[in-house]
């Protein structure tokens, strides 16, 4: 009788588990519940505020977004008037309510992507690497949430946190010192 009774409780704690597991469909990764163009509304107007002021190392830098609309956004990354970098988001329908995102970063001249975390730059405008905090970045604009610095990982430039602390001590590097 025991015995029957904890199969019993067995199965339905089964199927239970089974029930509740049915309904959890995991997205696939860079995948958001947002339609194509409410994506790029979302991510054409953020200037990404949050991973500059995480990932920003010693020089100033402004983010400007640019794009077209339902394919593409494009952020270019100036300092002192000069272009240091710039990634894009291309967005892709995967259903009416879902885009896919891939981001895109371009080489670097040495081989590699730029700021991939195997490049040196005298004066470096972000902590390597930069993937990582651009795909949390547009992963927190389409999922309506902060962005989490703690998502990224630890930044490996040592030029960038030489610069950084001088920064944030008041000292403020320019792209041509």
């Amino acid at each position: 009788m025991r015995q029957s009774i904890i199969k019993r409780i067995g199965a339905m704690v089964l199927a239970i588990v089974a029930v509740s597991l049915a309904g959890c469909k995991e997205r696939p990764l860079g995948v958001y519940d947002v339609s194509v163009d409410e994506a790029y509304r979302r991510l054409s107007d953020d200037t990404l505020r949050d991973m500059v002021f995480a990932k920003q190392c010693g020089i100033l830098v402004h983010v400007t977004p640019s794009g077209v609309p339902g394919q593409q956004v494009t952020w270019k990354v100036h300092s002192s008037g000069t272009e240091v970098v710039r990634f894009t988001a291309v967005l892709s329908a995967v259903g009416q309510k879902q885009t896919k995102v891939e981001i895109r970063i371009p080489s670097a001249s040495n081989g590699g992507e730029m700021y991939d975390g195997s490049q040196f730059y005298t004066r470096p405008a972000f902590n390597q690497p930069l993937r990582p905090a651009v795909q949390e970045q547009v992963a927190a604009i389409l999922e309506g949430r902060k962005f989490d610095v703690q998502r990224v990982g630890p930044g490996k430039d040592k030029v960038c946190h030489v610069q950084r602390g001088g920064l944030e001590s008041g000292h403020v590097f320019r792209i041509n010192d």
